[in-house]
């Protein structure tokens, strides 16, 4: 395989600027990682769905700083050419503005190229000093699941005139701290093609439609692996938790059954060392 070049933000950037789409894709494991790097895709995100759909994390809120460090550096070791953000949790990014330099410092000294924050007006300011400190951050509107209990669940975003307003009033104060990209989860449409056509970074769409600069996905809805219900409207492109449950399941019923191990498939001892161990085992 030809070792491809590093994805930095200015091949991002010429990306956005000739209008050629820029795909990329939330991982949280080494294989994934690697199968990204042979494909060629532009941007890993090392994000919530590794904790919650694949370590059983029913809230973000639940979830240590050390739980996504430790799947960043699986990410890590298997890919090296696309841009590579990790995603900040629970309250890594809104304690203290230090703190949160601090943190997001420990994410690019493993050896990521920025981080993944899921912004409020009250965390403007902490971007703003992570970029001050040379960070690149993307930011993620609409569906935030690590706000999930203040917006009382996972709902579509963006539907109303006056939700849109809002969601629309933090990318802008985002951006003025600094985001050079901007991620809409399950956002309306209208909105995301909106910002697609006016906002002055890249916008990329997760389930918000055709009208962005970037396409972005979940590795675990892709191929269909998630200990939780895969988000509806998500489009899934294969049934890996199907295909474990039935190979497991063979498994179990062969073991259980007698079928396995195959005899043909055991390892023996060379020729005479049978009855030499057992002339041993007599002393």
């Amino acid at each position: 395989m030809v070792k491809r070049r590093k994805t930095r933000l200015k091949h991002l950037a010429e990306k956005v600027a000739k209008g050629e789409r820029i795909v990329g894709m939330e991982c949280h494991d080494t294989p994934s990682a690697i199968i990204a790097e042979e494909l060629g895709m532009d941007l890993l995100c090392c994000g919530s769905p590794g904790p919650m759909g694949l370590m059983g994390h029913k809230s973000m809120a639940t979830v240590d700083f050390e739980e996504q460090l430790y799947m960043l550096e699986g990410v890590l070791r298997g890919a090296s050419s696309p841009f590579i953000i990790c995603n900040m949790p629970n309250t890594t990014a809104c304690i203290s503005i230090e703190e949160s330099v601090r943190n997001a410092a420990r994410v690019v000294k493993l050896g990521a190229d920025g981080v993944h924050i899921e912004p409020s007006l009250g965390t403007v300011d902490h971007i703003r000093a992570i970029v001050a400190a040379g960070i690149p951050v993307v930011g993620h509107f609409g569906v935030q699941g690590e706000r999930a209990v203040m917006n009382s669940g996972h709902a579509p975003a963006g539907r109303t005139a006056e939700e849109a307003a809002s969601i629309l009033e933090l990318v802008k104060a985002s951006i003025d701290a600094g985001i050079f990209a901007a991620l809409f989860e399950h956002t309306s449409v209208e909105l995301t093609k909106w910002c697609y056509e006016n906002l002055p970074v890249a916008v990329a769409s997760l389930g918000s439609g055709p009208h962005a600069h970037g396409i972005f996905h979940v590795s675990s809805d892709i191929i269909g692996c998630s200990v939780f219900p895969i988000p509806p409207k998500r489009e899934v492109f294969g049934d890996v938790m199907g295909e474990m449950r039935k190979a497991y399941t063979t498994y179990f019923e062969r073991a259980h059954g007698g079928q396995f191990p195959n005899p043909d498939l055991s390892h023996h001892m060379h020729e005479g060392e049978a009855e030499k161990m057992a002339s041993l085992l007599k002393m």
